[in-house]
């Protein structure tokens, strides 16, 4: 178990609701839920029941909430024991595209404000290259996004499942299936090495054998604006379009698609910069 799954436990508790716990700590629920059974999992109990849709803790999770409650506690004094050698060094990064603007960038903004003199060095690059080169020790952290459990060599954080979606202008008419039909149906997306490009490619080959014509561009924001004006079609994490949807620019289709895509955050066994580490991790 870790201090954030006794974090989410002690939110839950207060709050008696899985998605306000998930606002409040800045994660998605899947990721909460996620958490929560680990930790049941490690102690061999259940700690919340649901009882006529309500979150119910159980009397194991009441006897359970003032121990959580004083280690917490007594966490929050050790983290702020040597808090000055902590606020200085440098911290190096290596992302996707898609998680540097959905959940690295707004975390590394509330690191920055806690840690003013700690160096930031961010780089992105596909999840494969992003974790060769914490293999290397390169970088400090890696982000990736992959069905797969990455290289037991690292340490790895499963930050829980990204929601996939298929996206086409808001104007067009087309479903799945004609999008299947159609022969002349481009598919733009990123780079061949791209984790949910790897996705949708093998899960419409392996239900539908179909291959389609394919556009790669360098970015998500290049991407989407060659589908909404109409070049064709793509398969994005939602937080990238959400916006455009929100906007009408972009409509969703549903697929037969079973999504495997989570986020992952991977360290190696560090012990340089274990404070600073320990400190970002936490965030998440």
């Amino acid at each position: 178990m870790d201090v954030r799954e006794l974090t989410t436990f002690k939110m839950i508790s207060e709050t008696r609701n899985f998605s306000k716990a998930a606002e409040l700590l800045g994660y998605t629920q899947s990721n909460v839920s996620m958490q929560i059974k680990n930790l049941e999992a490690e102690l061999g109990t259940k700690l919340f029941e649901y009882q006529k849709r309500q979150v119910i803790i159980t009397q194991t999770g009441i006897e359970l909430l003032p121990l959580v409650t004083k280690t917490l506690e007594n966490f929050s004094e050790i983290k702020t024991w040597n808090q000055e050698a902590e606020q200085t060094g440098i911290l190096k990064i290596a992302a996707p595209e898609s998680l540097t603007i959905s959940m690295v960038a707004p975390m590394l903004r509330q690191f920055k404000q806690k840690y003013p003199q700690v160096q930031i060095e961010l780089q992105n690059a596909t999840c494969l290259h992003n974790e060769e080169t914490l293999l290397r020790g390169e970088v400090d952290v890696a982000f990736m996004m992959w069905p797969s459990r990455p290289s037991k060599k690292l340490i790895d954080h499963d930050l829980g499942e990204q929601e996939m979606v298929l996206v086409v202008p808001t104007d067009s008419k087309v479903s799945f299936q004609k999008i299947l039909d159609d022969q002349n149906a481009q598919f733009i997306i990123n780079e061949p090495e791209c984790s949910y490009r790897n996705q949708f490619e093998t899960a419409v080959w392996q239900q539908h054998q179909r291959q389609f014509r394919t556009t790669s561009l360098d970015s998500i924001a290049a991407i989407k604006a060659a589908v909404v004006n109409g070049l064709g079609f793509s398969y994005l994490p939602l937080t990238m379009v959400e916006s455009e949807i929100k906007n009408q620019k972009l409509r969703v289709i549903k697929t037969d698609i079973v999504n495997h895509v989570h986020a992952h955050l991977l360290t190696r066994n560090y012990k340089e910069k274990s404070n600073l580490i320990s400190e970002f991790i936490q965030m998440f």
